[in-house]
């Protein structure tokens, strides 16, 4: 199945704005993702984020909904404003979602979208929970790199802020990567197990 066609195919399950607008298809800029091998840990200084997220009401009605939680405090708008809450409270693991969005195609940290790559599990730290109207930025450093039985991880710290620069969460984002850019080439040649 081509690119354009699986999108199609996920575009049925879409709802929300950014859902619409946002690229499935992580093959498009691959070349320049950056590589395992090629990350800079001389320069652990923070990098901004492409993007900014702007979290709407069906932003998180819609996360919710996806990880089937019908708890009302996430799905039910109405039901929320007038709970001791005062507004829909956001799924603990819609930060995952900020993140992807927030980080982009062109700058660092662009490979957590790297084909090939295998998700080991993230470390989330939340300071103060995520509210509807906030609009988010992403602060982002190289944090580790290690080989485990054979298999190349990469972390990156991810410090998400709100609009009044309060510090919402910190991710330890951990992905299992391809090592060098000839591998992703492969992997985009449709050649697999490259670390298995």
């Amino acid at each position: 199945m081509g690119s354009s066609q699986s999108h199609a195919a996920l575009s049925r399950y879409f709802r929300t704005e950014k859902q619409f607008k946002f690229s499935t298809d992580f093959f498009t800029h691959a070349e320049n993702y950056e590589v395992w091998d090629e990350i800079d840990f001389s320069d652990l200084k923070e990098v901004e984020g492409e993007n900014t997220f702007e979290i709407k009401a069906e932003d998180a009605i819609f996360y919710a909904e996806a990880c089937q939680d019908q708890n009302p405090l996430m799905v039910d708008e109405n039901y929320a404003k007038n709970s001791s809450y005062g507004g829909l409270v956001i799924h603990p693991l819609f930060v995952t979602t900020i993140c992807f969005w927030c980080v982009g195609v062109k700058g660092k940290g662009n490979w957590i979208r790297t084909p090939g790559a295998r998700n080991p599990g993230q470390t989330l730290e939340i300071h103060e929970y995520f509210r509807v109207g906030e609009t988010i930025h992403v602060k982002m450093k190289p944090y580790d790199r290690y080989i485990k039985r054979g298999k190349c991880y990469l972390t990156y710290q991810m410090n998400a802020y709100n609009q009044d620069n309060d510090l919402k969460c910190t991710m330890y984002a951990t992905l299992i990567l391809p090592r060098t850019r000839e591998d992703i080439r492969k992997f985009l040649k449709g050649i697999r197990g490259l670390s298995d």
